[in-house]
């Protein structure tokens, strides 16, 4: 098993979270004198290789191959800069695609990270469903990797208030 205690903290960022995950991957980052590697995983999307120059190769899971499929990224570079620069935390961003636990744990491998930081998913419907048919991604990463999973709760329930899995009364 390598030695994850030097390397760098992974925060799974979204276009839509608050700022809260990549502000507490930076606290983390900061607190232990690391650098901090943002990753977005575009879901609609999978890896399908690598080119000779070693960038990654995508594949849209749309059959359509007409449809413009290049994700902007720019908003990621943004966040980044947003919550490391006022700290003085050294960051780089990187894009995977596929399924973001998977994702996300072999980034991790890659970089030796120490910890990996993530979100809990947004109340609702069609988060719930995605949920239900992929499973939680901090859930996944918590039973599959060696290192420290950090969760940071997007909503946090009140005390004695419901939480996302019970029943609605």
């Amino acid at each position: 098993m390598q030695n994850l205690e030097n390397g760098p903290v992974l925060v799974g960022v979204t276009g839509e979270q608050p700022e809260s995950v990549p502000q507490r991957g930076v606290s983390f980052a900061k607190a232990f004198g690391r650098d901090v590697v943002f990753v977005w995983v575009d879901t609609t999307q999978y890896t399908s290789g690598f080119m000779s120059d070693g960038t990654v190769a995508f594949t849209t899971f749309d059959p359509d191959p007409s449809a413009d499929h290049d994700a902007n990224t720019e908003w990621l570079e943004e966040r980044a800069r947003a919550a490391a620069d006022s700290e003085g935390v050294a960051w780089t961003t990187r894009v995977g695609a596929g399924q973001p636990s998977a994702v996300l744990g072999a980034i991790a491998d890659e970089i030796g990270a120490s910890m990996i930081v993530v979100g809990t998913r947004e109340p609702g419907f069609i988060a719930g469903l995605q949920e239900f048919l992929g499973g939680s991604v901090a859930a996944h990463l918590a039973h599959t990797q060696s290192r420290p999973v950090v969760v940071v709760p997007l909503l946090p329930a009140d005390k004695g208030g419901r939480v996302p899995w019970e029943p609605e009364a």
